[in-house]
């Protein structure tokens, strides 16, 4: 496999299931930042916050890497709103419909959140993973888009996931369907497979496009993002994909790897 300057990893199902730890994975990511790679690691899950991310890595053994080196579709949320914002001054109220996560990035950022009942004053809404959506919060959402103009962005387009007892549970996709189809308005999404992360992530690591590798294990987000953007990625089967699933699904990873371990052979 070809060397790179920098490597982009998603984490759940990657790095670690939940709270079971991937641990060739997490001894592959240390050699490489041991021999002098760039490392960023980003999630579509914008329920933590990056510090928290960060603080879960560490504790698993990653070693000498950075709160920036984490890169949540939370914060990427946070920096379109704040280029937003800069652009349009008189523009600057937040409908956030998202967990405490995002609330905090906005908040710790400056940018102006209102309540809920405010809707009308809305001039973004912000979806993101919430546990406590309801009719009522979506209806806010939906009115602030379809009669005053608010502009609806997405952190993520994941529909669902699945969890104990072979159930699902429903994601931040499934939110933004409900006020998508409200509205009548698309979403402008800023997760993977979109390119903005993926972008964040080159430009936080200082290289090009092409010498950067994308490693996740899902073809329809992280594979499919780096296959847009003409980007070499590898696809692990160490989580949600595998290998029948790329004729299925018609997504190309440059590499299909069993393990992280094949990264540094």
């Amino acid at each position: 496999m070809q060397e790179y300057c920098g490597y982009m990893f998603d984490m759940d199902g990657v790095i670690y299931r939940g709270n079971e730890i991937i641990q060739d994975a997490v001894d592959s990511i240390n050699a490489l930042i041991q021999k002098g790679k760039k490392v960023t690691f980003i999630t579509n899950n914008s329920s933590r916050t990056n510090q928290q991310y960060w603080s879960k890595l560490t504790s698993i053994g990653i070693s000498n890497i950075s709160e920036s080196d984490v890169i949540t579709s939370g914060n990427v949320a946070v920096s379109y709103l704040k280029n937003e914002v800069k652009s349009n001054p008189d523009r600057e109220n937040i409908l956030c419909v998202a967990g405490e996560s995002v609330k905090f990035l906005l908040k710790e950022s400056g940018l102006m959140i209102i309540e809920p009942e405010d809707y009308r004053k809305s001039h973004y809404v912000v979806v993101g993973f919430n546990t406590n959506f309801d009719w009522k919060l979506g209806n806010y959402a939906a009115n602030a888009v379809a009669v005053y103009g608010a502009k609806l962005i997405g952190t993520n387009p994941d529909i669902a996931k699945p969890v104990e007892d072979n159930e699902i549970a429903a994601g931040t996709g499934a939110m933004i369907a409900f006020i998508e189809t409200a509205s009548k308005t698309r979403t402008i999404i800023l997760g993977k497979p979109y390119p903005y992360m993926y972008r964040m992530a080159l430009q936080r690591m200082g290289i090009d496009i092409r010498d950067a590798l994308m490693v996740g294990d899902l073809l329809e987000t992280d594979i499919k993002g780096a296959v847009n953007l003409g980007m070499d990625s590898s696809l692990v089967l160490t989580g949600m994909d595998k290998r029948e699933d790329i004729d299925r699904l018609g997504i190309m990873p440059t590499y299909v790897i069993e393990s992280l371990k094949e990264l540094i052979n």
